[in-house]
């Protein structure tokens, strides 16, 4: 069989609840041409049989000893074939479309690594509570990086060369492997996103997000690595909205970087009084 498009890398750990939602909503998509790599990361609950009413030739599933969301995601890119890995949570739907819109841009815009989409998010149930849309230009994806995780790790689709030479996924941070992914990439490649809400994410209270209690205290020291990260930084000298540049000093002075902290305070006030003059 000749390689697919997209492989779609959909780790699980006990996930029976959504799971068959969330795999519906891949195998439904209006791309011809995919592969869905499941890694059960040592579920404990029925989400094994719940796999195993699959008889879909796209799909393929990983039974392993619990790893971890890295671990997990490590082993679904060794088995993948694709030059494109899309991302999917056990517990968020995509959108029919997905896959083809974020295949497409990535044909047409070469220097981007990944590019992510807008977000539905919603309750236990499904019910959407509010819409993110992202900013789709390399820069100011960039400065968001600074500031917060501006991607929902399952909406993005990566190019395979870009996460092979960013050095994949590791678990050096813990559950902020993503966040960690997007800042090496960024060393080489442009980060993009679509202005279009294309995947539902769905906050529950068994999510990663909610049930790991050193995902903060990492994140902060993966967010003191960021602020020395040169690709990023010169972002940070072009922002014009206020709000976001009042957000970068401040940031900055908390990760004790008080020269950035001066120079993107000083570049906005040139830039302002250039305008108004």
């Amino acid at each position: 069989m000749s390689p697919s498009v997209v492989s779609v890398l959909l780790p699980v750990h006990n996930g029976e609840r959504f799971v068959r939602e969330a795999l519906e909503s891949v195998l439904d998509q209006s791309l011809a041409d995919f592969e869905v790599v499941v890694v059960d990361d040592g579920s404990t609950d029925g989400t094994a049989d719940a796999l195993a009413e699959y008889r879909d030739r796209r799909l393929r599933v990983l039974h392993q000893q619990q790893a971890g969301v890295a671990g997990a995601l490590q082993s679904a890119v060794r088995e993948a074939r694709a030059p494109r890995l899309a991302r999917m949570d056990a517990d968020d739907v995509s959108f029919p479309d997905r896959l083809e819109r974020q295949a497409g841009f990535l044909d047409a815009n070469p220097r981007a690594g990944l590019v992510g989409c807008g977000v539905e998010v919603a309750d236990a149930d499904g019910t959407v509570e509010h819409t993110v849309l992202l900013p789709s230009g390399d820069r100011s994806l960039r400065r968001r990086l600074l500031l917060r995780n501006p991607f929902t790790h399952g909406s993005v689709m990566l190019r395979r060369e870009a996460l092979e030479r960013a050095g994949g996924y590791r678990a050096r941070h813990g559950a902020n492997e993503d966040y960690d992914l997007w800042r090496r990439i960024a060393r080489n490649w442009e980060l993009a996103a679509l202005p279009e809400v294309l995947y539902r994410y769905r906050r529950h209270t068994g999510a990663v997000t909610t049930t790991d209690p050193a995902r903060v205290s990492m994140r902060e020291a993966l967010r003191d690595e960021l602020w020395r990260e040169p690709a990023l930084l010169r972002a940070a000298w072009g922002e014009d909205d206020p709000r976001e540049a009042r957000a970068l000093v401040r940031e900055a002075l908390r990760r004790r970087r008080p020269l950035v902290a001066a120079r993107v305070g000083a570049g906005y006030l040139a830039r302002r009084a250039s305008t108004s003059s």
